[in-house]
């Protein structure tokens, strides 16, 4: 009983602050495409709900269906770093550096990277040590990163995307 309450009144937190964030974010209005493996996918039907509530058009795809997520989207979220199973690591190592890399490796830490793809389409690395971390980091990025995608979205150039204090530091 206090796990669903704690629960749903995360989930609601979550929606409040994006939406309130998403009122001056308005350059996202496409659709989203979440890439998941079978592992994450408990978090990607999780996210796809509350971006759904928040009024996007949310569609989830297989690591396989990499190609078709980037034509759906205005912008992807990948669920898992470059040692995630199922496909889902070959598609981040492509985006991640060596440096982020090393971080999610470090037990505990979880984190957002927010880079551009092909054709310059935003791309989100959302990953953790574990499933655990990347649960936690969906939740910072819902929290704080569509600020800053939207940001991202509207820069012409690159620009640089800083958390304070990233899960497990």
């Amino acid at each position: 009983m206090m796990t669903r309450l704690l629960s749903f009144l995360m989930l609601s937190l979550i929606s409040l602050v994006v939406t309130s964030s998403l009122a001056s974010a308005s350059v996202l209005t496409g659709p989203v495409a979440i890439v998941s493996n079978s592992i994450d996918m408990p978090t990607a039907n999780r996210t796809a709900n509350i971006l759904k509530e928040m009024g996007f058009e949310v569609k989830i795809f297989f690591p396989s269906e990499f190609d078709d997520a980037l034509k759906y989207g205005q912008f992807v979220i990948i669920l898992g770093g470059h040692k995630a199973p199922e496909g889902i690591g070959q598609i981040s190592t492509k985006f991640l550096s060596a440096e982020e890399k090393a971080k999610l490796e470090r037990k505990n830490y979880a984190y957002y990277f927010i880079k551009r793809g092909p054709e310059r389409k935003p791309v989100v690395i959302i990953a953790g040590n574990d499933r655990f971390g990347t649960y936690r980091a969906t939740n910072t990025f819902l929290i704080k990163g569509i600020k800053e995608l939207s940001d991202f979205i509207s820069s012409p150039g690159i620009v640089m995307v800083a958390m304070t204090s990233p899960a497990g530091d």
